[in-house]
Order: structure tokens, then C-alpha cells, then sequence
């Protein structure tokens, strides 16, 4: 899967590191653990998306705390 086939808002893992999950931006993404923005858009190797229920679990928190957390970090 290419990064540009992922939608804007979408998260994604990078070769199966569910642990470090990414938010597709409007010109890259963002690093979710470390909040690390990359502007690209030319990864092409092993990306997922990840669910949010998967990712809420992932952290120990509900979606609507990843939804939350999610717009803070958008803006």
C-alpha cells in the first residue's frame, strides 16, 4: 500500500509497529507516539491501516479519548 492511497485522517502502521502508530496528514503524517511530523508522500512499503478501536486498545484508552487526542494534535 502506497502512502498516498491512505486517506487524510486516517491511522496507519509502518512495517507492522502497531506500537508506533501514524496520522495521515494533508502532506505526510504525524509520528502518534512522538509526535514527529514528516511531510512525504513517498512510502510504499508495508503500511496498514489501523482501526481506532485498534489503536485505543493499543494504549489503554476509549476511541472517543483517540478521536479527542486526534483533533488536538490535527490543529
Amino acid at each position: 500500500m502506497l502512502l498516498q492511497e491512505i486517506k487524510e485522517g486516517e491511522i496507519f502502521t509502518i512495517g507492522e509497529t502497531p506500537s508506533y502508530p501514524k496520522l495521515k496528514t494533508k502532506t505526510g503524517y504525524i509520528d502518534m507516539r512522538d509526535l514527529i511530523v514528516k511531510n512525504c508522500d513517498e512510502i510504499s512499503h508495508d503500511l496498514r491501516i489501523m482501526t481506532k478501536d485498534e489503536v485505543a486498545k493499543k494504549f489503554g484508552g476509549t476511541i472517543q479519548e483517540l478521536d479527542e487526542w486526534i483533533n488536538e494534535i490535527s490543529k
